[in-house]
């Protein structure tokens, strides 16, 4: 969590407030009276801790559940005045499950999760892949409303979909990540995409107005692209019965 975020955390709240940690464990937020992980109590805070320096939580409040699951969470609706969920939902299964868990326990809370843009770029967690190699989504927070695509595999080894290393350096704290303070409600969705042809597009746009790249990579790329479309065109005039990768063409759903 962004430690600018973490203080405002801190003064938006109450000690009569009640407060929900959701997948607090390696860096629990110590002002929750409540943290909910898949990890217990006694193995937390592999990364330290955030938001004071007292535990408000204790052992009997640390509820351990998976919430990677479609199982509910145990508690009540509008149960937390406040509820924080900072770099979760990019890991689990369903976050679009955990979004509407998070929405029915809590009145107002923060959410924080990883940026596009450093999910895009080598070397954050290793020189050999974009982004957290555990990490299942790309999730971007805009105008209140949170939107989940599938992290897809090809971003590893092509340079036109992901950032070199050597952007990372120049990336500030705030470009790193996302992040959402809500109250009542908030909006999220899943945009399910199954042309690779659109995502591929999506992304290589992405980074192409970044400007990260010199102009002579795209026009050598572009070039190849002819080359290659007409190695195509003509294979299917020789040799018809041969595999060719077709257009896949659809409108984005949008599931929630």
């Amino acid at each position: 969590m962004i430690e600018e975020n973490s203080k405002k955390i801190l003064q938006k709240l109450s000690e009569r407030n009640l407060v929900l940690d959701i997948g607090g464990w390696s860096f629990p937020y110590n002002r929750a009276d409540y943290v909910i992980d898949i990890h217990p109590y006694e193995t937390r805070g592999f990364f330290g801790c955030q938001g004071g320096r007292e535990e408000h939580f204790t052992k009997d409040t640390w509820i351990i559940h998976d919430i990677s699951s479609r199982k509910k969470l145990p508690f009540k609706n509008n149960q937390f005045d406040f509820v924080i969920c900072s770099h979760v939902l990019e890991d689990v299964r369903d976050p679009i499950w955990l979004c509407s868990e998070i929405r029915r326990v809590g009145k107002r809370g923060y959410i924080e999760v990883p940026s596009k843009r450093v999910e895009l770029t080598k070397g954050v967690a290793n020189s050999r892949y974009a982004g957290y190699y555990h990490h299942r989504w790309l999730a971007e927070i805009k105008n209140s409303k949170i939107v989940f695509k599938f992290k897809p595999h090809f971003i590893h080894n092509n340079w036109k979909f992901h950032f070199p290393k050597k952007s990372l350096s120049r990336l500030k704290d705030d470009e790193k990540v996302s992040f959402l303070f809500w109250e009542q409600t908030f909006d999220f969705y899943e945009e399910i995409q199954i042309s690779k042809d659109k995502i591929e597009q999506d992304i290589f746009n992405f980074i192409k107005d970044q400007k990260t790249y010199p102009k002579v990579y795209y026009s050598l790329d572009s070039f190849k692209n002819k080359l290659n479309f007409f190695y195509v065109y003509w294979k299917k005039k020789f040799k018809p019965d041969t595999y060719h990768h077709k257009y896949m063409d659809t409108e984005i759903h949008k599931s929630r």
